[in-house]
């Protein structure tokens, strides 16, 4: 006889019998399930259904809570908010809603919970009910928030460690800066004490002495009114208090004041007759001060400072530029640091804090400033834009 492949094949139009129905083997399956809380809801709400898994999460048994509205494992706070029906709502209008929140047991106690409601429909789209899936993620909330303590607690010792290594650098840059003038001042001291002990006190050394005792103070006097600038400007809370003030006027007066020094036309200034902003003008003086010291300290005598006002309908500028040594780039990008001075400004005494205070200054006045090298690629320009606005 042929052999004949039909034959050969099994027959799988019959279904293998079943000991239990489809409907009983969905429960089984429910009622093994220990890891998640699942149950039905009618649609207002009153739970239907309850499983071992629920009786593990919540606390309470089948016959404790069917019959009961589910909002009894919500939080007061979410009940008054109505989150319980809004859920219902939401399964009820998209099929299904997820959500994530802290939950009641029976005895009061809250687990962290994520939730699935489900809405269950017949096939004519009638609302039968809502099917809602529970699981306790309490311990896995729990080791977040233990690692999120722990990151606080890393970023907080970096913080610390961060403010003592600055506390260093300031200390380094202080003694430094102020050993410079204090050795000038005793040095001035002890050549006019052995001069006069020894009757050589003419008027010619006496003038110089006396001279190099004033700028050692003048020099004192500048770092301490830093380190005071620093610490009030650290203290100051909430905004600057807004009056009209004319920054032309405010300019004409700086520069006036470095006139002496400076040489008569070395300070270029063009400025529209007027241009009002919304300010502190003791500290809009403070920075237009520190930008034409830099500017004057960092060029050579025989270069001019130019200092620009723009006047644009929104705001001010405030341009000043010179043709000094220049910034360099890895300088550019910690220009308005504390105590950050580059390489090249090592002839140039100073604490590295007068842009890191002009800085802050703009800043309160809800300005910025800008900083980098000349149109031409020679010196430095830096620009400070202040709104208009008084209120």
């Amino acid at each position: 006889m042929p052999f004949d492949p039909a034959s050969s094949k099994e027959d799988v139009s019959e279904e293998a019998p079943s000991p239990h129905g489809t409907d009983e083997l969905l429960r089984l399956l429910v009622d093994a399930v220990e890891d998640y809380a699942i149950f039905v809801l009618a649609p207002d709400g009153h739970v239907l259904t309850w499983n071992p898994g629920a009786e593990r999460a919540k606390g309470y048994t089948a016959g404790e809570i069917i019959g009961r509205h589910f909002s009894v494992f919500y939080t007061p706070e979410e009940r008054d908010a109505g989150r319980p029906a809004w859920l219902l709502g939401q399964a009820a209008e998209h099929g299904r809603v997820e959500d994530e929140g802290w939950r009641v047991r029976k005895d009061g106690t809250r687990f962290w919970a994520d939730v699935i409601l489900t809405a269950i429909r017949d096939r004519s789209g009638t609302l039968l009910g809502v099917a809602k899936i529970t699981r306790d993620l309490t311990e896995r909330r729990q080791a977040q928030e233990q690692e999120q303590r722990l990151l606080a607690e890393q970023h907080a010792r970096e913080a610390a460690e961060e403010a003592l290594n600055e506390r260093d650098r300031f200390l380094s840059i202080a003694s430094h800066e102020l050993k410079t003038p204090v050795a000038i001042l005793q040095l001035a001291a002890e050549q006019l004490l052995r001069a006069a002990d020894s009757g050589r006190l003419d008027e010619t050394r006496l003038t110089t002495g006396t001279r190099r005792i004033l700028r050692s103070t003048q020099r004192l006097t500048a770092l301490v009114d830093e380190l005071l600038d620093v610490s009030a400007l650290s203290r100051e809370q909430g905004p600057v208090t807004r009056t009209p003030t004319d920054v032309v006027a405010l300019v004409e007066e700086v520069v006036a004041r470095f006139a002496d020094a400076a040489g008569p036309d070395r300070i270029r200034v063009e400025a529209p007759e007027t241009a009002t902003v919304g300010g502190d003008p003791s500290r809009l003086d403070q920075v237009i001060t520190n930008l034409v010291d830099n500017a004057l300290k960092y060029s050579p005598s025989d270069e001019p400072v130019e200092v620009r006002v723009v006047d644009e309908p929104d705001r001010v500028g405030i341009i000043v530029a010179d043709r000094g040594i220049g910034l360099e780039e890895a300088t550019e990008a910690r220009l308005f640091e504390a105590f950050s001075r580059g390489a090249n400004a090592g002839h140039v005494p100073g604490l590295g804090l007068g842009l890191f205070i002009t800085h802050q200054i703009v800043e309160r006045h809800g300005g910025r400033i800008e900083g980098g090298a000349g149109p031409d690629g020679v010196g430095a320009t830096f620009r400070v834009w202040l709104p208009k606005d008084v209120a």
